[in-house]
């Protein structure tokens, strides 16, 4: 009797994942991404173990018509705290949630105001300018026009505290003004940067870089100009020639807008047309190699498109918000829309938040706060795990990954992501194969209603119902795809959780060698 031979099914297999720690990747090549990237990261913020679906927005003042382009921050002496917002040629207090009320400042020409705060024996004080109408002051108490001489005042753009002097500029010039020493009052002095900026332009704006770690007499001031010269001085008297002095010119991108600079620890960051770069790396190498230390390298090719294609628009603004670990870079679309790149200021993992149309963002104590395109001011991270009752909609596309098995095809069958979350979330899982990432299809499953009753791992998915503490779950999902690399895409939204991803499992049957 002859033998014959049958053949052996090849036998199912599982890979786990981590999550895309790593963030939003358009640095390396989609055949080349590091496992821990991600191909499409929207509204999911990278921590160190996890990927967490973005804060909500919500309502905070209501009633303006039209963008709000400014938030003015104010903390008086005892402590304080007021907000403004500029919309619609006026100022108003926005400090408490609810409809607006009257206008504090009224018949503006605009409402891209620039403002610095400063402490004199007289309080403290915020000075404001636009460019186009009289600067202001405000003392915690009385809005007032400058008093000030020197400048055009009308003409005043920009504003900077540096070694306890107001510093300021008028469009279009490329000199600058400063008052004496805790002052708000009084003569403004002309500094002029003819002969030093070597390509022209006009002083966009000016910042304080901290090159010792801390505040002091060491800070520098950095001027940037519209050609995208950093021109950097030292010391704390311009009108004394030896207690000033001229570090150097250096070259970096084009400037993005006014609200060009922010200060972030000792660093001072620089939006430009190169990338978000911060002056510690950028002065101290060539122009040439500007993207490999910009803090947006690893998504400089996107970054860069974005000023391509919208860097003229009002809106750009990076801010930082040390509560929630984000560095938020804000990137009009239109004069309607825009959505952010946002950056873990520990990790420096990327993602991008969209849902959110801030024409401007401003930061009171440790709380954020948003400015829209039609005249509301939201409150950011309020916990409210929805954005005035819309859904937060995550989209996460992981890095393609040969699961352990290169050259070889794989047949995926089922798709396990493991979230925690105090909610219930809807989720669409899907998986891509061999680098084409197909658009999103797969129909989300929204589970019960929130309880106390059931445990993930044990319950089964769609049937039972989440309990309302934070845990762990899991569910299969069945998927179809075959190839040598595969990528997992998962979907969710949700007015009523903020999720976490923490792994991914796939199971899939191996196929012979390609």
């Amino acid at each position: 009797m002859v033998a014959i031979a049958t053949a052996t099914r090849p036998s199912a297999r599982s890979k786990y994942l981590p999550p895309p720690v790593g963030g939003l990747d358009t640095l390396n090549s989609i055949a080349d991404m590091p496992a821990e990237n991600a191909v499409t990261m929207d509204n999911f913020f990278p921590q160190a173990e996890t990927v967490i679906l973005r804060p909500d927005h919500t309502s905070h003042k209501t009633g303006m018509t039209g963008a709000v382009e400014t938030l003015i921050p104010y903390t008086a002496l005892d402590g304080t705290e007021k907000l403004f917002a500029a919309n619609n040629g006026s100022i108003y207090d926005a400090t408490t949630a609810g409809a607006i009320g009257a206008a504090v400042v009224t018949g503006a020409t605009n409402d891209r105001w620039q403002h610095t705060s400063i402490g004199t024996a007289g309080g403290q004080f915020i000075h404001l300018c636009n460019g186009a109408d009289t600067p202001q002051l405000y003392n915690g108490t009385t809005w007032a026009n400058v008093t000030y001489t020197g400048p055009t005042v009308t003409d005043v753009v920009w504003t900077q505290l540096h070694q306890r002097r107001v510093w300021m500029g008028e469009t279009d010039k490329l000199s600058a003004w400063y008052l004496g020493t805790n002052a708000i009052t009084g003569l403004a002095v002309e500094f002029s940067f003819a002969g030093v900026a070597h390509k022209g332009g006009y002083i966009m704006a000016m910042g304080t870089w901290t090159r010792d770690g801390g505040s002091g007499p060491d800070d520098v001031a950095v001027f940037l100009t519209s050609e995208g010269e950093a021109i950097v001085y030292a010391g704390t008297d311009p009108a004394d020639a030896t207690a000033w002095g001229l570090i150097g010119v250096f070259q970096v991108g084009r400037p993005i807008g006014r609200r060009c600079m922010i200060k972030a620890g000792a660093d001072l960051i620089m939006l430009t047309e190169d990338g978000a770069v911060p002056a510690s790396l950028v002065l101290s190498t060539d122009r040439s190699r500007a993207e490999s230390v910009a803090i947006t390298r690893q998504i400089n090719s996107a970054f860069n498109a974005e000023v391509r294609a919208h860097g003229t628009l009002f809106g750009w603004q990076p801010m930082l918000y040390p509560r929630g670990q984000m560095l938020i870079f804000n990137v009009p679309q239109s004069t309607t829309t825009s959505y952010q790149y946002v950056f873990n200021t520990l990790t420096q993992a990327p993602c991008r938040f969209t849902g959110i149309n801030a024409a401007c963002w401003g930061l009171l104590g440790d709380r954020a706060y948003i400015g829209d395109f039609s005249g509301t001011v939201h409150k950011f991270d309020t916990g409210a795990k929805s954005d005035n009752g819309v859904n937060i909609d995550g989209d996460i596309v992981q890095a393609f990954n040969d699961l352990g098995s290169s050259g070889s095809e794989k047949r995926v069958t089922m798709i396990e992501p493991l979230f925690t979350s105090d909610g219930d979330p809807a989720v669409s899982v899907e998986v891509n194969t061999d680098f084409v990432v197909k658009a999103a299809s797969a129909p989300y499953s929204v589970p019960s209603s929130v309880s106390s009753g059931a445990v993930w791992d044990v319950a089964e998915w769609d049937v039972s119902e989440w309990g309302n503490q934070a845990q762990v779950f899991r569910g299969w999902r069945g998927v179809r795809g075959k190839g040598r690399t595969v990528s997992v895409r998962i979907r969710v939204k949700t007015t009523t959780a903020r999720p976490s991803l923490i792994a991914t499992n796939f199971l899939y049957v191996p196929g012979g060698k390609i």
